[in-house]
């Protein structure tokens, strides 16, 4: 099997479902991945024996957790993570990406009667109100996390496709780069010879957070096992280190989890790329303004806006055509066909409208403070990051 016939193996696999035993279809799915990478030509075979050890210990670590022993699951999850004395984990071996500067993202709520909004209703749930976060793929009940989607597309569709029009929508302009693990459909460039071992190493765990739910009712709900833990150790990480070594906007934490959205159908052409979300779980879980400074220093957002109010403004008739004589690649057609739709109208609004930023102030140094070395005169730079003026006081406890 040559790799174009193995990236359409995999892209077939995704989204995952199960019937009627979660652990037995999630070890099917193994099962066939296993399979797939055996018939890769040129496939190395310690990078085959690593697969099949991945596999066997997510479900080790499924099984801990359906026996009740979710500390145990989670010490599990965490060594397939951050690694052994003996071997490499995946934050090492797989590696995160960047999300860069100015790049956007958008974030949705359902729009209600007289409801005012402002930037700040479109941030994450406030602190004091943790009682409403709910389960969700890669958030536990109870824990505020920040989801944003690449396009208004997919949070359309995160929303279980509630009236388009009942949506507001901000636009989340990126001011500082952050690295988040990537748990993405892999793209072509995934397929190259210098980076198909690391992506055929990953593919196991993005199959394991890419089941779709089977009943969206059930409180308790498999699917998310795997990718709350994925969100929970990085959060255990970030804790860890931003108390003595790093602050918490060192460029080297890692913030979160960028991913493929399940929700993928044939209604739309636009595909997996336009269906891309990133989560951050809030950093300052204890803020007295009810919101994470850390998360707020990242973005500027835009001001608050839906289809209807944008389309009132203007004449949105918009003409479509054909340009003769010129090739394009599919990418760039659904580009053009995604650009001329109501949400690619609405994007290139949002994106060109007043943008703001939260209150904050970030300290870039651990939350343990500093320990200045015993030289008379030292100094040391400590960046800080922040939505306006600020003043330093002398603090006599």
């Amino acid at each position: 099997m040559n790799t174009e016939d193995f990236k359409r193996e995999i892209d077939g696999m995704f989204p995952c479902r199960w019937a009627e035993d979660f652990i037995q279809d999630t070890q099917n799915v193994f099962n066939k991945y296993i399979d797939i990478v055996s018939c890769l030509d040129g496939v190395d075979t310690a990078v085959l024996d690593n697969v099949k050890n991945l596999c066997s210990s997510l479900i080790d670590v499924v099984n801990l957790y359906y026996d009740g022993r979710k500390g145990e699951a989670f010490m599990a999850f965490s060594t397939i993570m951050n690694g052994g004395a003996d071997f490499e984990g995946l934050f090492n071996s797989i590696g995160c990406i960047d999300v860069n500067s100015d790049e956007f993202y958008y974030r949705a709520r359902e729009r209600e009667i007289e409801e005012e909004f402002s930037i700040l209703n479109m941030f994450h749930i406030p602190l004091n109100k943790r009682g409403i976060v709910s389960t969700q793929r890669y958030s536990s009940p109870g824990y505020p996390c920040l989801y944003l989607g690449n396009s208004a597309y997919s949070c359309w569709e995160e929303m279980r496709r509630i009236p388009f029009d009942n949506l507001m929508f901000s636009a989340y302009k990126v001011k500082y780069p952050f690295k988040v693990f990537d748990m993405r459909v892999p793209s072509d460039s995934d397929y190259a010879s210098e980076a198909l071992a690391q992506t055929i190493k990953r593919i196991p765990l993005m199959l394991a957070c890419s089941f779709i739910v089977k009943n969206t009712s059930d409180v308790f709900k498999p699917e998310y096992i795997i990718p709350q833990m994925l969100v929970e150790t990085i959060i255990s990480n970030n804790r860890k280190i931003t108390q003595h070594e790093k602050s918490a906007i060192d460029p080297d934490v890692i913030w979160g989890v960028i991913y493929t959205s399940t929700h993928i159908s044939n209604d739309f052409p636009y595909g997996k790329k336009f269906l891309e979300n990133i989560v951050l779980p809030v950093i300052e879980s204890n803020n007295p303004s009810h919101y994470c400074y850390c998360l707020a220093s990242l973005f500027e957002i835009s001001k608050p806006s839906c289809y209807e109010y944008e389309s009132l403004k203007e004449n949105t008739t918009r003409m479509f055509w054909k340009e003769v004589g010129q090739e394009k690649t599919e990418e760039e057609i659904l580009r053009e066909q995604y650009d001329q739709s109501k949400m690619g109208y609405l994007e290139d609004k949002l994106k060109n409208s007043q943008f703001e930023t939260l209150p904050h102030i970030v300290i870039g140094c651990p939350s343990k403070g500093i320990l200045f070395p015993n030289v008379e005169g030292a100094t040391i730079n400590v960046p800080v990051r922040s939505s306006g003026p600020f003043t330093i006081e002398e603090y006599n406890p």
